[in-house]
């Protein structure tokens, strides 16, 4: 598994190329994108191919998926990028049925049907509102229930969401392609009180470690969802995840 960075942690520090910067300065070689950051699919990935990063992974909002498909493969296919996550829906988009979710989930197995195609994988990235409900029985599990969309699971807000992380990880196994390593301490209350720098956390990083040992994970993308220094967050995430796949010759 790779230690990579996820560009949500940077996104204030300035323009793309900073973000990138950072991200190298940091010791990164691989990250995840938010979006098109206001380019189009090829000035987006001249500035990643000038910053010598390795796009392994891409994230765009469901509004992408529906209006720029077509963008979506452009980027992937210049930066030879085999993963495409659809990481959040707003408030208003977030179905109150289950057959709302069963609607949802249909259409980006459709997506997912169509990038498949291209040899692009679509993974769905979760947060608390999709594990609301009996495990087996979450909007999470619905729309993993499509055999071409994948996962890729947001370690922090499982921590925070759910009883028993480790058995969503042991369950949906063979979908997960990633994760963001994100921190928590879910009784603080928001910004850099609540979201942690990697070890910092409630979150036990050898025993989720071992766990994505036996998937097809690929990526930890450190993320901080508030940092207050992103420069520190990204570096203290890699060094602890770097040392622990280190001893642990994950």
């Amino acid at each position: 598994m790779r230690v990579s960075a996820q560009l949500y942690t940077v996104r204030d520090v300035g323009t793309l190329q900073h973000q990138l910067t950072t991200a190298r300065r940091c010791g990164y070689r691989d990250i995840e994108t938010i979006g098109f950051h206001d380019l189009s699919p090829h000035r987006l990935a001249a500035q990643v191919r000038q910053s010598g990063l390795t796009l392994r992974s891409a994230h765009f909002d469901w509004v992408d998926f529906e209006e720029r498909l077509d963008d979506i493969v452009s980027l992937t296919v210049l930066l030879d990028c085999k993963t495409v996550v659809m990481p959040w829906l707003a408030p208003e988009q977030r179905p109150t049925t289950a057959e709302g979710w069963r609607l949802l989930s249909d259409q980006m197995a459709i997506w997912a049907d169509r990038l498949a195609a291209l040899d692009i994988r679509l993974a769905y990235h979760n947060h608390d509102f999709d594990l609301q409900g009996d495990f087996g029985s979450t909007p999470l599990d619905q729309i993993l229930s499509h055999p071409g969309v994948y996962w890729q699971p947001d370690i922090g807000w499982l921590a925070v969401a759910v009883a028993d992380p480790l058995a969503w990880i042991t369950r949906y196994a063979d979908k997960i392609v990633s994760v963001h390593a994100k921190d928590v301490d879910p009784q603080g209350d928001v910004g850099d009180a609540r979201w942690r720098d990697i070890g910092e956390g409630v979150v036990d990083w050898p025993t989720v470690l071992n766990a994505l040992s036996n998937t097809p994970c690929r990526d930890l993308f450190v993320e901080h969802d508030a940092p207050s220094e992103p420069a520190r967050s990204l570096a203290t995430g890699r060094r602890v995840l770097s040392h622990l796949l280190a001893e642990s010759v994950v």
